[in-house]
């Protein structure tokens, strides 16, 4: 009797071990089916970095303002090295202020070689005296704007001095009072230059 007992209970025991062992392996195949999801970690997401904020700088509403006025008969004759000599004798006897006026008026500036041709003598006699230097250089300007397109052959001008002013036109050759014009309309906001090669004689 007690031998049936004890077989009967290893019997029991061993039953006991290979359900549990059949258990096991059930596990171990459920957890490794590829219908499983699988359980990682997902890497953390960076936020994409903002692009550096630019501030503009506001414009600059001052701006220089380019001077719009054109130069006067003085200030383009000052400006040209050719007429150096002009200037000086408007300035020895007095008359830079008329050609600083508004206008219109028509210079008909000698050159440097202009004075030249002058003697020495009748150049220093020119800027020594005011009165005759003056009337001199005024039978050089015309009131009036006259470009060389309105000047015609046989044309006489009046000029500041008072007197006529001839002008003689063949071809393109222009000459007032016989000296021949070598630059022409030279404009300035007052009115406009004629270069001339002489100085003129009332």
């Amino acid at each position: 009797m007690n031998r049936t007992v004890r077989l009967l209970s290893l019997l029991a025991a061993a039953l006991l071990v290979l359900t549990a062992c059949s258990t096991a392996e059930e596990a171990g195949q459920e957890a490794s089916e590829p219908g499983a999801p699988a359980i990682t970690s997902e890497p953390a997401v960076e936020a994409p970095s903002e692009p550096p904020v630019t501030v503009s700088e506001p414009a600059d509403t001052e701006t220089a303002l380019s001077d719009d006025t054109t130069a006067n008969l003085l200030e383009l004759a000052a400006e040209n090295p050719q007429l150096s000599q002009l200037v000086a004798a408007l300035e020895a006897v007095g008359l830079t202020d008329e050609l600083e006026q508004a206008g219109p008026m028509t210079l008909f500036a000698p050159n440097n070689d202009a004075f030249s041709q002058l003697d020495q003598s009748d150049l220093t006699a020119l800027l020594a005296d005011p009165s005759a230097g003056g009337d001199t250089l005024r039978y050089h300007v015309v009131e009036g704007s006259y470009p060389s397109s309105e000047l015609s052959d046989g044309d006489t001008l009046t000029t500041m001095e008072g007197t006529d002013l001839p002008v003689s036109v063949s071809g393109d050759t222009v000459t007032v009072g016989g000296a021949e014009v070598v630059q022409a309309d030279i404009e300035a906001g007052n009115g406009v230059i004629h270069v001339i090669d002489s100085v003129l004689q009332p």
